[in-house]
């Protein structure tokens, strides 16, 4: 009997100190680590979505979950009707937050599709529910020929909705012929 209550006394001891340890911690610790990850979603049976990167923390544990990418991330959007037709997005960093459905993309962001259209910007978020991506800060979106840089950018995936805020850059224009 007396040696279970040393036993017990030091291990709520111990217990004391890893909560201490625990809680005195400036960063949150990860729920998992995933090395090399891969997660390929499906939709209907068809591959609909690839999220690639070499590094991926898991942050589920807590009340607002979240995953990070601390090492870079690439997403490959495949088109449901033709799996040819494909856009493609990397970052340097990138976090997903499970509540709101919201990645967030950082450093390098590209985002480029099989129409060679193309967006370049530092900080972007894309709504996995709605399909949306939108930023507030300077982007180079090339269409074509044309190379429009501004200043916020609003647009669904495929670019059919495109919106850049605060233009400047160079245009093709086309004559009337009268």
């Amino acid at each position: 009997m007396f040696m279970w209550a040393i036993v017990f006394f030091s291990c709520q001891n111990r217990a004391k100190e890893a909560k201490a340890i625990f809680l005195t911690r400036k960063e949150p610790v990860p729920n998992a680590e995933i090395h090399h990850f891969t997660a390929r979603y499906t939709l209907k049976g068809d591959l609909a979505l690839m999220l690639q990167s070499p590094l991926m923390k898991d942050y589920s544990q807590y009340d607002f979950a979240y995953q990070i990418f601390p090492q870079g991330i690439k997403i490959t959007i495949f088109n449901q009707r033709n799996h040819n037709d494909r856009t493609v997005i990397t970052a340097d960093t990138a976090a997903g937050y499970k509540a709101t459905q919201l990645f967030e993309l950082l450093g390098h962001v590209k985002i480029h599709n099989t129409q060679n259209e193309e967006l370049q910007t530092t900080h972007l978020f894309w709504d996995r529910l709605h399909n949306h991506i939108f930023t507030d800060e300077p982007v180079r979106f090339k269409r074509n020929e044309e190379y429009i840089q501004g200043t916020g950018f609003d647009s669904n995936m495929s670019f059919t909705d495109a919106r850049v805020n605060n233009v400047s850059g160079v245009f093709q224009v086309k004559k009337n012929k009268k």
